[in-house]
């Protein structure tokens, strides 16, 4: 089966001044409202003057540092003045609800299968096929996200998350949550933190970047389908030293880095999915390793592993559903609890201008017969590379163009009956940013 769709998606970041009481820096693995990539918002034009001139800008002017060397300096300068800020906040407002700001996004997304392309469905998203294989074409909200987050205080931080644009049982605006959590911090420098509630899991790379900072539609099948909307129930530990926070603030702020999400994470979860409830007394338990490296020069890139083990509860389906497989579970699984276990490995160089991302997964879960009907438990394997460039043409113009290669040989847990997916895809696409707030995303697929 092959499809050539292609897809457009825009979406605009909620990020007025008015918007924000407090201006302490994001929260560890929390991505900041300033929009991705190397830019700076749009300012009022003001004649030059040498007391409006930092001496970073001079020196840049004068070719005595570079671009990087630029980029570095203003971004531990925005370090020191968040820190101070953060520090006068505490002081200054004694009400923990003035600590608090907020932000939001969201994405308008339309598509158009090519030929041939036969009954095509994608689990990422619902508008991808026709209306006579239960599909929603035409125009699409994917996400629309508002975020409450802040530090409440010296050792106590929030973060919430709904998603206004949901799919749920055929309304595609139902709220539903995404993220809900609150964490501890041990001490000051934040390197030592515990966290409860509805978070992001360790599976993937591509699992920790959020959504407005990927440049590709769609997350990798391989990498998605251990943690279909990335996120879990439960408990986790993280440990991020000083100059490790630093590189990732610098990474999500500049060069679409997926955040701080600890250098060690450890991590207890239901493992059913978001918003699922748990059906098993058996606990995912998941451990992410990550080092964010800075090259000579000040260029970064990042290298690490998740991985996790557990048990998975699988979902038959209904035979009188018509269009849902229906399955049956093998001798050894009559109780429907599979095996779910992957390890993961990845790469992040960002572009500088030019990047690349690479991610391999293998692993064990559950997998459906497509001959005769029969859940098993199967490994799986897959993975994917990117190659990308980011253009600055202007102050606040950016355009980013990328190149995505994907292939998974697995099964589909969260799908009804655990379906097998044996698939490759080669995604081409720009991501251009006129202005700091718009982004506007055109791509075309090759699936087979």
């Amino acid at each position: 089966m092959k499809i050539n769709p292609w897809a457009l998606l825009l979406w605009v970041v909620m990020t007025p001044a008015a918007l924000a009481y407090a201006q302490e820096p994001p929260m560890p693995g929390v991505a900041s409202p300033k929009p991705p990539g190397p830019i700076k918002p749009a300012q009022e034009q003001k004649t030059p003057s040498v007391d409006a001139t930092s001496l970073e800008e001079l020196m840049l002017e004068k070719g005595l540092i570079s671009q990087d060397d630029y980029i570095r300096l203003k971004a531990e300068q925005e370090r020191r003045l968040s820190e101070s800020a953060t520090m006068a906040e505490f002081t200054a407002s004694p009400r923990w609800y003035e600590r608090l700001r907020h932000y939001g996004y969201g994405q308008l997304r339309y598509n158009q299968l090519g030929n041939p392309n036969g009954q095509v469905r994608t689990y990422h998203d619902a508008s991808v096929g026709d209306a006579s294989n239960g599909a929603q074409p035409g125009f699409f909200y994917r996400r629309i996200r508002w975020v409450i987050t802040g530090q409440v205080s010296e050792h106590v931080g929030i973060f919430f998350q709904p998603d206004l644009a949901s799919n749920i049982s055929g309304n595609t605006h139902a709220v539903s949550l995404r993220d809900a959590w609150g964490e501890w911090y041990f001490d000051k420098e934040k390197e030592f933190r515990f966290r409860a509630g509805l978070q992001r899991v360790p599976a993937s790379w591509d699992n920790w970047q959020a959504s407005r900072q990927r440049m590709a539609i769609d997350r990798a099948d391989a990498t998605n389908s251990g943690a279909a909307s990335e996120r879990d129930l439960g408990l986790s530990f993280q440990w991020s030293p000083k100059f490790a926070q630093q590189r990732w603030k610098h990474m999500i702020d500049y060069l679409y880095g997926a955040g701080d999400w600890g250098m060690v994470n450890i991590s207890v979860y239901n493992g059913q999915g978001l918003n699922a409830q748990e059906t098993n007394k058996d606990k995912h338990v998941g451990i992410r390793l990550a080092y964010p490296f800075e090259l000579p020069g000040g260029r970064l890139f990042e290298v690490g592993m998740n991985a996790y083990r557990g048990q998975f509860s699988v979902n038959r389906g209904t035979p009188a559903a018509g269009t849902t497989l229906w399955s049956t579970f093998d001798a050894g699984h009559a109780s429907g609890k599979y095996l779910d276990e992957r390890l993961n490995f990845f790469i992040y160089y960002p572009p500088q201008p030019f990047g690349f991302i690479a991610e391999y997964v293998v692993g064990r879960g559950p997998e459906r017969d497509p001959n005769t009907g029969v859940i098993g438990e199967k490994s799986l394997y897959g993975g994917y590379v990117q190659g990308h460039y980011s253009w600055q043409y202007s102050d606040t113009g950016l355009a980013n163009f990328y190149v995505r290669y994907q292939a998974y040989n697995g099964g589909l847990k969260f799908q009804a009956g655990a379906p097998s997916d044996n698939m490759q895809e080669t995604e081409i696409g720009i991501a251009w940013m006129p202005d700091p707030q718009w982004e506007i995303t055109t791509a075309y697929t090759f699936t087979e």
